[in-house]
């Protein structure tokens, strides 16, 4: 954890940098994303709207916290609030970071509970990053049902991403789940989502592709469909900056070409 003098610009450009290394592991996803955003620009005026409820009912000194970020810092917090330790926790965009009380001192790193050894950052990102299952626009994913289909998985994927792909051969393995899959396209896969979404089936165009590299038939040029566009406005409104990312019925989730055991444990802790 590194602390950092009260300069204005310094500051600013640290901040910025700190986010910038938050997301550099995906920043691949980042760059298709730029490239697709004159699809989604009518849309992601909905991107903000799962955080911006914290931002009410502030205490009045996390609301003056909040104006001094924004003084010192130029940066719009969504959440403000005090910690046990002293500091104030700044929310920015599903990022987290801490300040003084004067704004005086920023901080950039995890905080741990020494006690309990729990990385007190990280459970707090979890919680920032759940959602409410039932909200999500199911008509516009894929539906695999395995065995009796009780336990359920809501899935994002891109076609061209080999991590998803070996997620997907994971998926493969797991019994009595119906799987809920979004199909984004985040690396340049444009074509290749509209080709399985117009395909006759899409569910076994998106399998054959995804677990034996068969491609889908050329989309018809009287297919329309709105589900790549109405996708990627989804994952910018729930703050998904890579694939694949797996949601649980609790709203939780797994990042990454996590393994059939941590899929496993985490359905038989919602038991």
């Amino acid at each position: 954890m590194r602390i950092l003098n009260d300069s204005k610009q310094f500051v600013k450009y640290f901040f910025y940098f700190f986010l910038h290394n938050c997301l550099v592991t995906k920043i691949h996803t980042l760059i298709s994303l730029v490239s697709f955003m004159k699809k989604v620009a009518l849309l992601t005026a909905f991107s903000c709207i799962a955080l911006s409820a914290f931002a009410a009912d502030l205490p009045a000194d996390a609301q003056r916290v909040k104006a001094l970020v924004k003084q010192k810092m130029n940066i719009d917090a969504t959440l403000v609030r005090k910690l046990p330790v002293g500091l104030y926790e700044v929310v920015v965009n599903r990022n987290l970071v801490y300040v003084d009380k004067d704004v005086k001192f920023f901080v950039a790193g995890e905080i741990y509970d020494i006690a309990s050894q729990r990385n007190l950052t990280q459970i707090r990102r979890d919680e920032l990053a759940k959602i409410d299952p039932s909200t999500l626009p199911i008509t516009q994913a894929i539906k695999t049902i395995k065995g009796n289909g009780q336990r359920v998985l809501y899935t994002f994927s891109d076609p061209f991403c080999s991590y998803c792909q070996r997620l997907e051969r994971t998926l493969q393995t797991l019994d009595n789940v119906t799987i809920y899959t979004f199909i984004v396209p985040l690396l340049n896969s444009d074509a290749m989502v509209e080709r399985i979404f117009c395909s006759t089936n899409p569910n076994k165009a998106w399998h054959d592709w995804m677990l034996e590299h068969k491609e889908p038939a050329e989309k018809n040029k009287s297919c329309q469909t709105s589900t790549p566009v109405l996708n990627a406005a989804l994952i910018n409104q729930l703050g998904i900056e890579g694939v694949p990312v797996i949601y649980f019925k609790d709203g939780s989730r797994l990042e990454g070409a996590v393994s059939k055991d941590e899929i496993e444990q985490k359905l038989a802790s919602l038991k």
